[in-house]
């Protein structure tokens, strides 16, 4: 049976008369990623400060551990790991002197040597953190964030304003500490991060939880499904005899399909008959879209 290391109920947060979290509710379960995907001003860090007992919320019950988050403070936070947006470090120490630093105030004995290994920084342990790349600052993070020896990570949009290359570094870092056992609380608004490292996820938008299923699921009933579709009239007939489903609009037709394999073979046939058909597979962009009916673009905005 899976374990809850973290159950929220009904959580309500208020700034004044904004509300920023409206009755959320959620589980997280021991050795999973979870990740909470929408907007900006969605409620993501709103929420992530909250479970790291940071702000008291206005309303509803938060246990982490079993233990309630109000009056359990610091022996919450003794047992998590925080990688914020922005997080603070000493430019002028090495790698290994701020995660060495992290660890003295937990009172923590780690072997720093397995953690720099870990997180891929072992050749890196002597530079100074005001040298690196973005992208080694972020690892660099989650390393000082291991220091404490945690239960929880929490990662706050942690490949932000990162290139292709050291997102695709930064996710291979999170699958690693995955294998290890490591719960995993990332927000993020990435569709294709969710894709890539979630075992479930939580969409959220305007400080409410629209669903909270496996990404596979989600993807399963909401992504879309297999799709090719068609301009050309004379392709329409061929669609129309391969497909499970036919579907017309705006000028073209598309037919939907029960596999990736029946998809490509369809499209593969209209286009050796000359024709220009376009496919489609399910998406966590289409998951969003069909259930918040829009958008997340690069900047975490959303577009209508």
């Amino acid at each position: 049976m899976r374990r809850k290391v973290i159950e929220v109920r009904n959580l309500v947060k208020r700034y004044g008369n904004i509300l920023a979290l409206s009755g959320v509710s959620f589980d997280v379960y021991r050795g999973e990623i979870f990740t909470m995907v929408g907007p900006n001003g969605a409620g993501k860090t709103t929420t992530v400060e909250i479970l790291e007992c940071l702000r008291n919320p206005t309303s509803g019950n938060v246990k982490i551990f079993g233990m309630d988050i109000e009056g359990h403070e610091e022996e919450i936070k003794q047992r998590i790991g925080v990688l914020p947006q922005e997080f603070g470090t000493f430019e002028r120490l090495t790698v290994e002197e701020n995660i060495r630093f992290i660890a003295k105030i937990y009172e923590r004995r780690v072997d720093v040597s397995n953690i720099l290994q870990t997180l891929g920084l072992l050749e890196h342990r002597k530079r100074k953190f005001g040298e690196l790349s973005g992208g080694m600052k972020r690892r660099v993070g989650i390393a000082m964030a291991l220091a404490s020896c945690p239960e929880i990570i929490f990662l706050d949009e942690p490949t932000t304003g990162l290139d292709p290359q050291a997102r695709q570094e930064l996710w291979q870092t999170i699958k690693n500490l995955r294998k290890k056992g490591m719960t995993i609380f990332l927000t993020t608004h990435y569709m294709e991060e969710v894709e890539a490292l979630a075992d479930r996820a939580a969409l959220i938008l305007n400080g409410k939880i629209l669903i909270t299923d496996s990404v596979r699921s989600l993807i399963s009933k909401y992504g879309g499904g297999f799709r090719v579709s068609i301009s050309e009239k004379r392709g329409i007939r061929i669609l129309r005899k391969v497909g499970e489903k036919i579907v017309q609009q705006d000028g073209k037709t598309t037919a939907f399909f029960k596999s990736r394999e029946d998809m490509l073979e369809a499209f593969l046939y209209l286009s050796r008959h000359g024709l220009k058909p376009e496919m489609k597979e399910p998406s966590m962009n289409e998951v969003f879209l069909n259930l918040a009916g829009g958008r997340i673009n690069e900047h975490g905005e959303l577009i209508q």
